[in-house]
């Protein structure tokens, strides 16, 4: 007996799967996924030599996750909150939580709140031109649970003290 796709179609997905496996499995260099992230901030109209951070927003029963739960990101970059799952999901900076700077700078660019991303792959940018340095503390919720994060701007980035060399 001989094995014979039932269609054209799926005769075709098979090699393409591989394919897109073999290419994500290889190691490449560093520098080529730098420059795509370049060319992607750049697209999004992020200013020259800002970074696209990324945060995933997913769960499974009443649990909520963010992950990661820090970013620490300068005036200019990008933040890019993104689904991985089907639930709906909700981003809200915690107004009560910020200072009087940063809350004036979320609302008057619209960015206190996203609408509901309802779909697998939804997002949300903020974009942090001309934002102002603070902390930027956010919850995410979809089907009960709640996820909470913090993006800091213009900090000094987090060290393990554990690591630091003794004298």
């Amino acid at each position: 007996m001989v094995w014979r796709p039932a269609s054209f179609q799926g005769a075709g997905l098979l090699p393409l799967l591989i394919l897109s496996a073999v290419m994500g499995g290889c190691g490449g260099s560093g520098e080529a996924g730098q420059n795509t992230a370049a060319e992607e901030a750049r697209a999004l109209g992020l200013p020259s030599g800002s970074q696209l951070h990324r945060v995933t927003l997913g769960g499974r029963g009443a649990e909520e996750h963010a992950v990661p739960t820090l970013i620490q990101a300068f005036p200019g970059d990008g933040v890019e909150f993104r689904t991985v799952d089907h639930r709906v999901h909700t981003l809200e900076f915690i107004v009560d939580s910020l200072t009087h700077e940063v809350r004036a700078f979320l609302e008057s660019t619209g960015q206190v709140a996203s609408p509901p991303l309802v779909s697998r792959g939804s997002r949300l940018i903020l974009r942090l031109q001309n934002a102002p340095l603070g902390r930027y503390l956010f919850i995410s919720e979809g089907h009960g649970g709640t996820a909470r994060g913090v993006v800091e701007v213009g900090f000094p980035p987090v060290t393990d003290s554990s690591q630091a060399p003794l004298s």
